[in-house]
């Protein structure tokens, strides 16, 4: 979390509305078995499942809760409704189609800020994104289209609605009707030792960190807890809202034994896949602190039923690319870096989301499109569960018409701004606001700043390329723990195989043992182009059932090829790999192209 926080009822911060009064406000950047051969769920009794064959989406960016990104001129095809929840309806057969499985929803509860992060009334769900009526017709539109629905779950603090007799809002009511234990809370749900003493309860005292901005939940307490459980019940039934998985905000600031037990309670036994965002960046000191291992054991504390944001593999990510280094794809000589190198079925994958991205900026991809259509050539071909971030697939426009934040100025180039201490571009003036408005408290360039924004050249949308990568994953097979060969590494290049699924009985009539297997060819780098190593044998022939080679997609830093070959060949190559003996895939028709 960001090392500076203001105090009680001061204004500014991550929260656009103005004045908040009740929560302190500092910069959001908290730092959290479908059957594989399944592409397509409905609902019928029981919820989706985010499982090994997914590609998550998160279905929304920092600005989503504005008015401004809701206005259905702001949006490409101009016909979106007018909330968040009604835009995200009207795009569910789409983004089905292309390949997304699931999709990660803001939090959904009335907060402090629109944005979510400030959560006050759990059981009231009108807010910045639209009516409870439009969230539980979103999620019966996705569950529709085959789209498993992840709910945003912040309950590490909690802002108070009413105040007590010090003038403190560390009173909770609990107004809308339910049938759930109730969550009207005092003082004694929070934790007693916060560092802003307006904020502090009478519970027990916290050893993880503090949220400073707002009243820490002790999660100690039993009784918080079995609320919390109750409330995370009610939200993922089918007969009231219908979530069917978890992402779980800011776990370093409560024990993981607490975690597990609120997964365990809920939408564990069904089956699901939760995710946590476990990010720490030594008090804004160094975003790449949080390795792979140190998410390996937390995961493994949490149970099978979590996955974590793969951190270190976004920051390798975007190392390699920046510097043209592709040696950093590669960790011990033979494995993806970060959480995918260790536990590739609990590593969500990712290259940005709302808080790394501007305009917090807190830790950003580089401003190059093409490095960032290589980034998601990487993850959307390797194992790992990968994330796809909003503004990369649909784009977003403000009023004005201006793409993802860039200013449509001939006169402004990169030069005239300037790269800050967290190597973003920042542009010459800042017209409009006040900075110590803006962002109290904070150092133009730091990490707890919100001053980045695009640059001149960047635009950052690549609906097609992910779409295109979207349905190779799929139609290929890969899944999270889909085997993989790095066949080549060096200074510009790298280049891997990642194997998916078996054909069976296709070269001779009767046959019963697979006989050919498909894979992707990824090649990454400066020289993925034109170096791309092709198999000895590729015979393409466009009028064949069953064509052996196609081009996925490629761009200036990335090629991806699709390829069916004889099984006995590829087999003998993972002759080295462990237990290559137990390597079964399903089966999945081959495509002639993805376009």
């Amino acid at each position: 979390m960001p090392s500076s926080a203001s105090t009680c009822g001061q204004q500014g911060g991550h929260h656009r509305g103005g004045s908040v009064g009740r929560c302190a406000h500092i910069a959001h950047r908290h730092i959290a078995p479908r059957s594989p051969a399944s592409t397509k769920r409905r609902l019928l009794s029981k919820p989706c499942q985010v499982l090994p064959d997914s590609v998550l989406l998160q279905g929304f960016h920092w600005e989503s809760s504005t008015p401004d990104a809701r206005q259905p001129e702001t949006w490409p095809n101009g016909e979106i409704g007018t909330s968040w929840y009604a835009s995200l309806t009207a795009m569910a057969p789409d983004l089905a189609e292309m390949g997304i499985t699931d999709v990660w929803l803001p939090p959904p509860s009335n907060s402090v800020a629109r944005e979510g992060y400030l959560p006050s009334r759990l059981f009231e769900l009108d807010g910045g994104y639209g009516s409870e009526e439009e969230l539980k017709n979103l999620i019966r539109t996705f569950h529709g289209n085959g789209i498993a629905a992840v709910m945003d779950v912040v309950i590490n603090h909690r802002c108070g609605d009413k105040q007590d007799e010090n003038g403190n809002w560390t009173l909770y009511s609990d107004e809308v009707s339910h049938d759930k234990r109730r969550i009207d809370w005092g003082p004694w749900a929070l934790g007693s030792n916060h560092p802003v003493d307006a904020l502090a309860g009478t519970g027990n005292p916290k050893s993880e960190p503090y949220y400073p901005a707002a009243p820490n939940v002790d999660h100690h307490n039993a009784e918080v807890r079995k609320a919390i459980t109750a409330w995370l019940t009610y939200m993922t039934s089918p007969r009231y809202i219908g979530f069917d998985s978890l992402r779980f905000d800011f776990v370093r600031g409560y024990d993981v034994s607490y975690l597990r037990e609120y997964v365990e309670s809920t939408v564990g036994p069904r089956g699901e896949m939760c995710v946590a965002e476990y990010w720490d960046d030594d008090e804004g000191n160094n975003p790449r602190y949080t390795t792979g291992e140190i998410l390996s054991d937390y995961v493994d504390k949490a149970g099978p039923s979590v996955g974590a944001f793969d951190f270190p593999l976004k920051g390798a990510i975007m190392d390699a690319l920046s510097t043209g280094d592709m040696r950093l794809l590669v960790e011990n000589g033979n494995r993806m870096p970060g959480l995918a190198g260790i536990r590739p079925g609990q590593a969500f994958t990712f290259v940005e989301n709302h808080d790394t991205s501007a305009p917090q900026c807190h830790w950003p991809f580089p401003e190059n499109t093409a490095q960032l259509a290589a980034g998601y050539a990487y993850l959307l071909s390797h194992p790992g569960i990968p994330v796809v971030f909003w503004p990369h697939l649909c784009g977003k426009k403000n009023i004005d018409g201006v793409l993802n934040g860039k200013p449509i100025d001939p006169t402004l180039t990169e030069a005239a701004g300037s790269i800050d201490k967290r190597n973003v571009w920042v542009p010459p003036e800042h017209e409009g606001f006040s900075w110590e408005e803006r962002w109290p408290g904070t150092e133009k360039g730091t990490v707890g700043s919100q001053d980045g924004v695009q640059g001149p050249n960047y635009s950052g949308v690549l609906g097609d390329t992910i779409a295109k990568l979207c349905r190779a994953r799929r139609e290929v097979g890969i899944s999270s723990t889909s085997r993989m060969q790095i066949i080549k590494v060096e200074e510009g290049l790298y280049v891997a195989d990642i194997y998916g699924g078996h054909v069976y009985g296709s070269a001779r009539e009767g046959a019963s043992k697979a006989d050919f297997i498909k894979y992707l060819r990824v090649a990454i780098g400066p020289k993925a182009n034109t170096d791309f190593p092709m198999p000895e044998t590729c015979p393409f022939d466009e009028n064949s059932e069953l064509p052996t080679c196609v081009t996925v997609d490629s761009g200036a830093m990335h090629r991806v090829m699709a390829f069916t070959d004889p099984c006995d060949e590829i087999l003998s190559t993972m002759a080295d790999l462990d237990d290559a003996s137990e390597f079964v895939m399903p089966e999945i028709k081959m495509p002639r192209t993805y376009s």
